[in-house]
This record gives C-alpha cells, structure tokens and sequence, in this order.
C-alpha cells in the first residue's frame, strides 16, 4: 500500500498524472472563441462628424482664407462645400470598419421572435429549476417519519 506523496518525497515516488475520479473536480467545457470588438471609439463618429460640421459653418461665418494646396483644407481650418466629400472620407471608413465588426458578431443574424423563443424556454428552465430547489429545500415527510419511529 502506497502513502500520498510529500512535498519532500523524490521525484520517482511522485504521481506523473493527477488523481482522477469523484474529488477531482470537473472541469468547465471551453467557452467558445467570441471575437473581440473593436475599442468604443470605432462606433463613435459624432466627434468626427462635429468636426466636418463646425468646418463647413466657420467657412461661411469667416471671409475666403488662402488655400494653402488645391483640392484639400487644412484638417482643422475652414472646409468648402467641395471639400466635404474628401473630409467624410475618414467617417465612412470608420463607419464601414464599425459595420464590419458587429457582423463579425455570433448570432447576428439571429431575428427578434428566436431570441424571444430562447427567453421563453430559458424562463421556463429556471422555474422548473425554482421548484426543484424549493422542493430539496422542504424536509422529506418520509425522513420525519423515519426519525419519529427510531427515536420512540
């Protein structure tokens, strides 16, 4: 018969593979890889978008500046109504990558009655499992019997 090894026992006598059976504590199944999402400042293009605005209106509220090269503004002077298409140019990108990414998302494809179907079956399941921990929770009138007619 064989003791459970020590810390201090030699290599040789130490188990080469963990102990198995009902101590052994089961291990969670893998959770499935979810994709990473982008940072929030992918889905906010307000900013951006304030930006291309305030541009546009100090054009008209200010007199014609010097353009300093054809066909693009300096990115925080005033913007000219031909120049705005090349200004969003940096919001449509951001907007595409943001679409991108929520349909990368698992179950984005899914419609509002099957996410409500799986709400429904799932209430269902933690009622039944309410129950039958309610039930566990009673004593057994079976055991109170039991423990009358020993005791008597």
């Amino acid at each position: 018969m064989s003791a459970a090894p020590t810390p201090h026992a030699p290599v040789s006598a130490r188990a080469s593979v963990p102990p198995t059976g009902s101590a052994t504590p089961a291990l969670p199944p893998p959770q499935p890889a979810t994709p990473t999402l982008p940072p929030p400042s992918t889905f906010d293009v307000l900013p951006d978008l304030h930006r291309i605005l305030s541009r546009l209106i100090s054009t008209s509220a200010q007199p014609p500046a010097p353009t300093p090269t054809p066909g693009q503004a300096p990115a925080d002077g005033p913007l000219d109504i031909q120049q705005v298409a090349t200004a969003a140019t940096e919001v449509k990108l951001k907007l595409q990558k943001a679409r991108k990414a929520v349909m990368a998302l698992p179950d984005i494809d899914r419609t509002c009655e099957d996410q409500q179907e799986e709400i429904d079956h799932l209430e269902a399941r933690i009622a039944k499992l309410k129950t039958a921990l309610q039930q566990l929770a009673q004593p057994s009138q079976e055991a109170e019997d039991g423990d009358q007619s020993m005791t008597g």
